[in-house]
């Protein structure tokens, strides 16, 4: 029996139309009942969350510890009123109250995942890994290694260079088949506050790095078509070109 659009419609606030109307029912239905979490609500992770929250993922979890500030406006989807500024939000609560406009289960946890209790990610399906802090992300990465539990990291390595911004946007992805390559693509050291300061990020930048992540969820779980398998992907902003290995056969 095919999927019905009443059932991918449990998670919603209103009727996803946009699947009956592209009559694309049973595709989307592949990313049902998934349990999902989004580690870091910075630019990167808050389009992580504007695009899954679109999605009928059965839950959505937000982890980060900080509060929502001026500057996170300006590499955020949407735009945050300047009295919401005043209400001392934390990052995770500031989205959820917005994203459970349209999803029933998204569910904020005001606190950073460390070594000490990632085990909160024990029976996730998907991890989206959003941070900078290298040796909290080893941690979280060697538990999800551990567990089998599939992620993908995302980064952003972009300066300001002779007037001019370029560098690199970056997706690595763990799976129970393939993550001998992690220790290689991803960075684990520890960040300075310089290297937090010179830490270019740009909206449309955080866009892409968050829907580079999202489709290779979703190539996961067959709602995109997959030929190469890639397990990390490069766009080079300065020549414009996406590259793919770390390719499984």
């Amino acid at each position: 029996m095919s999927p019905s659009n009443d059932a991918l419609n449990y998670v919603f606030k209103y009727l996803d139309t946009n699947s009956s109307r592209a009559e694309i029912i049973a595709i989307t239905a592949k990313l049902e009942n998934q349990k999902l979490a989004i580690i870091g609500l910075g630019g990167t992770g808050s389009y992580v969350l504007d695009f899954v929250a679109k999605t009928p993922a059965r839950e959505i979890h937000l982890f980060d510890g900080d509060d929502y500030f001026v500057h996170n406006a300006f590499r955020a989807p949407g735009a945050t009123s300047i009295e919401q500024f005043g209400q001392n939000l934390k990052k995770v609560s500031y989205f959820a109250s917005i994203y459970s406009n349209i999803h029933k289960f998204v569910i904020p946890h005001p606190e950073f995942l460390t070594s000490t209790n990632a085990d909160q990610l024990s029976g996730m399906s998907f991890v989206f890994i959003c941070i900078d802090d290298g040796p909290a992300k080893k941690a979280l990465i060697d538990c999800l290694v551990a567990t089998g539990i599939p992620f993908v990291d995302c980064g952003i390595g972009v300066e300001a260079k002779d007037n001019c911004i370029g560098g690199l946007v970056r997706v690595t992805t763990g799976t129970a088949s393939k993550h001998d390559h992690i220790q290689q693509r991803i960075s684990f050291k520890e960040l300075s506050n310089d290297d937090y300061a010179q830490n270019v990020q740009i909206a449309e930048l955080n866009a892409l790095n968050a829907a580079l992540a999202v489709i290779k969820w979703k190539k996961q779980l067959g709602f995109y078509h997959d030929q190469e398998h890639e397990h990390n992907t490069l766009y080079d902003l300065n020549i414009n070109k996406l590259m793919n290995d770390e390719a499984v056969a």
